[in-house]
């Protein structure tokens, strides 16, 4: 393809000034195994969805979709959530009264 055909192809993709052919269809089974087949040849989305003529968002959604990244067999480790400060104040010490409430919480699970 053109390079320049192809850069005004993304542009007015990403801009939705135009609509693509197969934008909102069902996905045939056809389409899921050539989405499978550029996306294991290491194409990349946008090139996928201008072929398929979908948006980057459907063909992403789709590769999720047939866990093409291997997700749900090998899920990533979620990282814990910070704990919450004690204080919503910058002055943390015993005497706050803004902190007053969780001083006295911490008094009574340490013990």
């Amino acid at each position: 393809m053109n390079s320049y055909i192809e850069t005004e192809g993304v542009i007015s993709m990403r801009r939705r000034t135009v609509r693509l052919d197969r934008e909102g269809d069902y996905w045939t089974d056809e389409e899921k195994q050539k989405l499978v087949q550029k996306f294991l040849e290491g194409e990349g989305i946008t090139a996928i969805a201008l072929e398929l003529q979908r948006s980057e968002s459907a063909i992403y959604q789709m590769i999720e979709k047939l866990d093409l990244y291997n997700r749900k067999s090998q899920p990533q480790r979620r990282k814990s959530l910070p704990k919450p400060p004690a204080c919503l104040c910058a002055n943390c010490r015993v005497d706050c009264p803004n902190c007053k409430h969780f001083v006295d919480q911490e008094e009574a699970e340490s013990v």
